[in-house]
This record gives structure tokens, C-alpha cells and sequence, in this order.
């Protein structure tokens, strides 16, 4: 049988206790890997003398809004549990180093924008009209030697390092991004190419510019999370009932039956502290009643206060003797579910 802490956070459950508004996830790029791989980014332009630094904002895609020196960053890499549900529900998830490669696509895109690159002649002289028609379905050549080879698309028939043929303002953010990538040697690697044209260009520009104070810095973003009220399923296009079988130590609904949110009257006792100030007595009598160890009856105890104080839930201090009984019989049964369903449910 799995261990219990292993089941009590398995990633169904995670994904139904995060089943909230992505407004409501309260999720922050400062202090999160991000922060951590944005500074890379930094200390990157500026050793190639370029004193913008792009702002960066959680979204639900990646981006840079049209013409807005701001990317956009995909909410779920703000938070280990939701990159996981991400891995688990798409499989294509980023890592480290696909991460900077990325990072670095759309700091071109935010310097093409702060600049207004796209619009002076010998811009559009080396990578074509930024007005040009913008399709997700394109004809790329994948051996071509005109474009870089950066980031991996796959577009019918065709999958490899073609993103630079998408469109000319693609085409300029890919090679700004292995022009910026430390150790690229694209001197070297792009010899002889029609693309080695597009890099020296991109690095006589930045030369140039990296210094100035740019035009334009800010506009108006695209879907924020801060204004994303679509739940989290509702962004996967996928159905609550299905995951919530699947959740094998998803407590939320029970534990909400036997506490309140909103509790009136007299001042309240704190759910989570209550459970906390019972839990070596809670352990050892669940434990003698069920025969199942007390390793596996303390993670589930450690479940029920941790999303006690998740969902802020509270009780009346005259009723701590009856749901003390209430938390015995709820333990009790999910242990009991645990030893011969493998699960901590409630039917």
C-alpha cells in the first residue's frame, strides 16, 4: 500500500484543494524560482551592456501584449504544486534550461518593443515587414540556414528549432535570444549561414542602444491573474467530479462540515489550533482503536490542520467537546477507508 503522505497529497488532491479563481491563488513571482531565473536574465543584459530590464507579470500564457515591452509568465511556474499539476495535466512542462531560453525569447520581444525596433527600415530590411499577418500555421524550411535555431515548435508535418520562421518579429526575438545566450559561440556556430547576417546586425544594434533609456516601458497588460476568474479546472477544461474521485486524500468538504467560516457570536477558536492542541491524543487513539500504525494516522492528523488553517474554519469554544467526537469519528473513517480502499475518502 502507498505510504499515507504520499496519498494524502497526491496531485488530484492538490489540484481540488487549488480548485479556486486564479485570482484567488494569491500567487507571486517574488521569491519563487522565477524571481530566481528573471535575475539570471538580468545580470545577462546588463553584461551585454543593455540597461532595460523588462517587467514581468503572471498570466496564463507566455507573452509579451502586442507592442507592450511586459511579459507575461505562465502562472503555474509561481508554485511547485501547481507545476506539477501542469506536468501531470499536459506533460510539456519547462525545465531550467527551457525556461532561460524562453526567458530570453521574450526579452527580445519586450527590446523590440521598448525601442520600437520594428519600425525603422533597417529593422525590417533584415527580418521583414513587423506588419506582416501573424498565423499560428505556418511553412517553415526546417533546413534552412536563414533563421537561428532556438526554440522547438512543432507546426504539422514539421517539428525542430523552427520558431524564427513563424513571423519577422519571431524571427528577431530568436536571434536576440542566442545572440544574449551566454556561451553560444554564435560566431562560430552560425559561420556561413544567412543567419550569422541577422546576429551581427542584432549585436551592432544592441551596442548601440544598450545604454539609452527607451520610449516606451509600460502599457496595457493581457489577462493578469489578478483578473483571471476562471477556476482552476475551468482553465484545464476539465470536470470537477472526475478529479474529485480521484483526489485520494482531498478532506476540504468534510472537514467544512464539521467547522464554519463564518462563525458569529462569541469569539471564535481557531479549527486548526484546536485540532494542533489535540493531536498526540488524536494519534494514539486512532491508532489503538484502527491497529494502524501511528506513522500513518499523524500525516492525516498534519492534513487535517493544515487545510483547517487553508480554509480559515473556526469553532465555538462551547463546542469543543462535541467536535472533538466529530474529529475522532472523521479520522477514525478515513484511516479505516485508508486501510482497505487505499484512500482517504468519505463516501
Amino acid at each position: 500500500m502507498a505510504e499515507a503522505k504520499e496519498i494524502l497529497n497526491n496531485w488530484e488532491t492538490k489540484l481540488m484543494e487549488m480548485n479556486k479563481p486564479l485570482s484567488e491563488l494569491n500567487l507571486r513571482i517574488e521569491g519563487t524560482f522565477l524571481e530566481k531565473l528573471i535575475k539570471r536574465l538580468y545580470s545577462e543584459l546588463s553584461r551585454k551592456g543593455i540597461g532595460f530590464k523588462p517587467k514581468f507579470y503572471l498570466t496564463d500564457t507566455w507573452g509579451c501584449p502586442n507592442r507592450v515591452p511586459v511579459v507575461g509568465l505562465p502562472f503555474y511556474y509561481a508554485d511547485p504544486a501547481l507545476s506539477r499539476i501542469e506536468d501531470e495535466m499536459n506533460g510539456d512542462l519547462e525545465d531550467e534550461h527551457e525556461l532561460m531560453m524562453t526567458l530570453r525569447h521574450e526579452a527580445g520581444h519586450a527590446i523590440n518593443y521598448a525601442y520600437r525596433l520594428y519600425q525603422s527600415q533597417e529593422w525590417q530590411n533584415t527580418f521583414g515587414r513587423f506588419s506582416e499577418p501573424y498565423r499560428d500555421y505556418f511553412y517553415p524550411n526546417p533546413r534552412s540556414k536563414d533563421f537561428v535555431k532556438h526554440l522547438y515548435q512543432q507546426v504539422g508535418q514539421y517539428a525542430g528549432r523552427i520558431y524564427a520562421q513563424k513571423h519577422p518579429d519571431e524571427d528577431f526575438a530568436e536571434t536576440f535570444a542566442v545572440w544574449l545566450t551566454p556561451r553560444s559561440n554564435w560566431r562560430r556556430r552560425y559561420k556561413n549561414w544567412g543567419a550569422l547576417k541577422k546576429l551581427k546586425f542584432v549585436d551592432l544594434l544592441m551596442k548601440k542602444i544598450g545604454p539609452r533609456r527607451p520610449p516606451v516601458t509600460d502599457g496595457e497588460l493581457i489577462r493578469p491573474i489578478e483578473g483571471l476568474n476562471l477556476t482552476l479546472l475551468e482553465y484545464y477544461n476539465k470536470s470537477e467530479e472526475r478529479y474529485r474521485e480521484r483526489a485520494q486524500g482531498y478532506v476540504d468538504d468534510v472537514l467544512r462540515e464539521i467547522f464554519n467560516t463564518n462563525g458569529k457570536g462569541e469569539k471564535r477558536i481557531s479549527a486548526a489550533g484546536f485540532i494542533e492542541k489535540n493531536r498526540t491524543p488524536l494519534v494514539e487513539m486512532i491508532s489503538h482503536w484502527t491497529g494502524e500504525r501511528g506513522s500513518s494516522v499523524e500525516p492525516l492528523i498534519g492534513k487535517l490542520i493544515a487545510r483547517a488553517k487553508e480554509l480559515n474554519l473556526n469553532l465555538s469554544p462551547h463546542r469543543q467537546s462535541r467536535k472533538l467526537i466529530e474529529v475522532t469519528a472523521l479520522a477514525t473513517t478515513l484511516i479505516m477507508n485508508y486501510i482497505y480502499e487505499g484512500k482517504f475518502i468519505v463516501h
